[in-house]
């Protein structure tokens, strides 16, 4: 899905709920900082300082319009991020950008850091010339599954639901109940490509779904050509975050910060 499809499907009134509840939650009470920052017209740059692909804008942007702030863009959503990279710019009273700062960066980084997992995978898995699909899993944190899907898709990611089997009796009683995607759990890779083969053989348009303790670095083991969907909780779990980071900057300058050292 392009990310102009993807920010249509993002409903205006659950994102803008879903970004007063993380603003809602981070300051929960007085904004003593506003006393100090005052209310003056400001503007702040945001940058990537580390690799990876860029996911989150549209919560990033209902993150800011909450505060009276608005968002310019210099990359879509998606784009391959070469640090440093100015990404977008934010204007507003000085009190509201520093009130949305931490909650919108945090965003961001979470959002591209599954983006950058995701499209990590399904590059290892192209690597070994398998053409079938990369799909996230449920383990999501709670209040934050819009945004993970969100994240998925921008790196053209699957999210799929299947009936799940342990062995191949119980896969080949789900094929023959009508199921159409039968998930492998937790099957080593020497186990699982014998079986799915069984399977393809004696229902050849059942879908195949390997999953359970796959990595990034064991993930082209399980990769086969009666694989159809490999499926990782890691990325959504285990996603290390990008670093962004937002710098307030005066009319006329633009500090560049420092890349991000690995």
């Amino acid at each position: 899905m392009n990310p102009e499809g993807l920010a249509l499907l993002l409903p205006p009134t659950t994102l803008a709920a879903l970004a007063a509840s993380w603003l809602r939650e981070d300051c929960p009470h007085l904004n003593y900082t506003a006393l100090v920052t005052g209310a003056a017209p400001s503007q702040a740059a945001l940058w990537a300082k580390s690799p990876g692909v860029l996911a989150g804008r549209p919560f990033f942007d209902a993150i800011f319009a909450q505060v009276n702030c608005q968002v310019s863009w210099f990359l879509p959503e998606g784009s391959k991020l070469v640090p440093v990279a100015k990404v977008a710019e934010v204007r507003g009273p000085a009190h509201c950008l520093l009130l949305g700062e931490r909650v919108a960066l945090n965003t961001l980084a979470r959002c591209s850091g599954i983006a950058s997992s995701a499209a990590a995978a399904v590059a290892a898995a192209r690597g070994t010339g398998w053409t079938g699909h990369v799909a996230g899993t449920r383990k999501t944190t709670p209040g934050f599954r819009l945004a993970v899907r969100g994240a998925k898709q921008a790196a053209n990611f699957a999210l799929k639901v299947e009936v799940e089997c342990s062995s191949l009796q119980e896969a080949l009683e789900a094929a023959e109940e009508g199921a159409d995607l039968i998930l492998l759990d937790n099957f080593r890779p020497e186990e699982l490509h014998p079986t799915a083969d069984v399977l393809k053989a004696r229902f050849p348009s059942v879908e195949v779904e390997a999953s359970g303790g796959i990595t990034l670095g064991n993930l082209p083991q399980f990769c086969g050509p009666h694989i159809d969907v490999i499926s990782l909780g890691m990325l959504t779990q285990a996603a290390p975050a990008l670093d962004f980071s937002l710098k307030l900057f005066a009319e006329g300058t633009t500090p560049v910060p420092h890349a991000r050292r690995s």
